[in-house]
C-alpha cells in the first residue's frame, strides 16, 4: 500500500470540506485514526478502502494515486464547456453537461453550483418554462443549493446558491426564508467591487471606478424599467420611468458607442413604443421601434471583442465570450416577438410597422 494514501485522504478531505470527525462517523472509527493516517503514523484497515473511495467519490486507483491537477483540469474543461453552451443559449445542452459532471465529481460544489444555475435559468421561453414546472427543475435547483448552504464553506459558492434561493423560495411560498438569506448578505457599500475601487490605485483604480459605473448603470436603469411595470403608475408616469432609464445611458454612452449595452437600450426603447402606443401615440411608437430595431442590429452585430470609447468608460471592454444568455434568439427575434404583442395593434396597417417586422426577420 502506498504510504502517501494519508495524504491523498487529507487532501480530499480538504477540498471537499470535510472534517476528520464527520468522514471518521462516515467510517464509524474514531477521527484519532484518521488524524493517524494523514500525519503517516497508520494505514487504513485495506477494508476501508472501498468505503473511503465511495465517500469521497473516487475510484479505489484514484485514492492510491490521486493525480490532483488532471482532476482540476478535468473540472476547468467542464466548466469551459458549460461557459460555451451558455454563451450560445444552449440550455439543454448546458444541464445536460452538468449532470454528466456531477456523476463523475458528486461532491465538487462548484458544479453543483452551475448545474443549479443551469435549471434555475430554463426558463426563457414559453416551452422551456412549461418543461420546467413538468420535470421540477427550480424544486431541483433549489435542494442542490440547500446542499451547498448545508455542506460546503466557499463564500463565493454559497453566495451563488443563496442568490438562486432568493430568487426561488417566493415562488413556493418561501419569501420569509428568502428574506433572511438575503440578509446575510453584503450590502452595495461592502460589495467586492466597491472594496476593490479604494484598494487599488493607478490604472487598476480607474478601471475598476469604471467597471462600478456600468454596473451601477445597469442596477439603476433595470430597476427604473421594472418600475414601469407597476399598477399604481399612470401611463404617463411610465414613461417617465423609462425615459430616466434612457436618459442614464445617454449621459454615460454621449459618444453612442453602447456595445453590451445596446440590448439593454433595445429593451427600453421597446418599452417606450408599447406605452406610446398604449396612450394612442402611434407615431412615437414607430419612432422608438426603429431605435430599439437599431440597438437589436448592434447588439447582434458587436465583434468578438470591443473596448467602449466614452471618458467615463475607456478602460472597459465587451468580450463576446463572457456573454451568458439562457436562450437561443437573436437580440432581433427578441424584438420581432414582442411586435406581435396586441399593444402594437394600432400599427399593424402602417407600411413603416411591416417594414420593421420584415426586416428584424431577415
Amino acid at each position: 500500500m502506498n504510504i502517501k494514501i494519508g495524504e491523498v485522504i487529507k487532501r480530499l478531505r480538504k477540498k471537499q470540506d470535510v472534517t476528520q470527525e464527520k468522514l471518521a462517523e462516515y467510517l464509524g472509527i474514531s477521527y484519532q485514526a484518521i488524524s493517524k493516517w494523514e500525519n503517516g503514523v497508520a494505514l487504513p484497515d485495506i477494508t476501508l478502502v472501498p468505503t473511503i473511495a465511495n465517500f469521497f467519490d473516487v475510484s479505489i486507483d484514484e485514492l492510491f494515486t490521486q493525480d490532483e491537477q488532471n482532476k482540476d483540469e478535468k473540472i476547468k474543461e467542464y466548466e469551459n464547456e458549460n461557459k460555451r453552451l451558455r454563451n450560445i443559449g444552449d440550455m439543454k445542452g448546458s444541464i445536460q453537461l452538468m449532470r454528466e459532471a456531477l456523476k463523475e465529481y458528486p461532491k465538487n460544489y462548484q458544479l453543483t453550483l452551475g448545474l443549479a444555475n443551469s435549471l434555475r435559468s430554463y426558463n426563457a421561453t414559453d416551452e422551456q418554462e412549461k418543461e420546467s414546472k413538468e420535470k421540477g427543475y427550480i424544486e431541483e435547483a433549489i435542494a442542490l443549493c440547500e446542499r451547498i448552504l448545508e455542506d460546503c464553506t466557499n463564500d463565493e459558492i454559497r453566495q451563488g446558491a443563496i442568490q438562486i434561493l432568493c430568487y426561488s423560495y417566493p415562488e413556493f411560498d418561501k419569501k420569509e426564508r428568502a428574506i433572511e438569506l438575503a440578509n446575510l448578505m453584503p450590502n452595495l457599500c461592502i460589495s467586492k467591487e466597491k472594496l476593490l475601487e479604494h484598494i487599488y490605485s493607478g490604472d487598476d483604480r480607474i478601471k475598476q471606478i469604471q467597471e462600478n459605473i456600468l454596473s451601477f448603470l445597469n442596477f439603476m436603469s433595470s430597476n427604473l424599467l421594472t418600475f414601469s411595470y407597476g399598477k399604481n403608475l399612470s401611463l404617463e408616469e411610465k414613461i417617465q420611468c423609462v425615459e430616466a432609464a434612457k436618459n442614464l445611458y445617454n449621459v454615460i454612452f454621449y459618444d453612442d458607442n453602447t456595445l453590451f449595452y445596446s440590448c439593454r437600450l433595445r429593451r427600453i426603447y421597446c418599452r417606450l413604443a408599447e406605452l406610446s402606443c398604449a396612450i394612442g401615440k402611434c407615431d412615437n411608437g414607430i419612432k422608438y421601434l426603429k431605435l430599439a430595431e437599431e440597438n437589436a442590429k448592434k447588439f447582434d452585430n458587436l465583434k468578438e471583442s470591443t473596448k467602449y470609447t466614452s471618458l467615463f468608460v475607456n478602460q472597459c471592454s465587451y468580450n463576446k465570450s463572457d456573454l451568458i444568455k439562457n436562450f437561443e434568439s437573436t437580440d432581433s427575434e427578441l424584438l420581432y416577438e414582442r411586435t406581435t404583442n396586441s399593444v402594437f395593434a394600432c400599427l399593424h396597417e402602417k407600411k413603416e410597422f411591416i417594414e420593421i417586422q420584415n426586416r428584424l426577420k431577415s
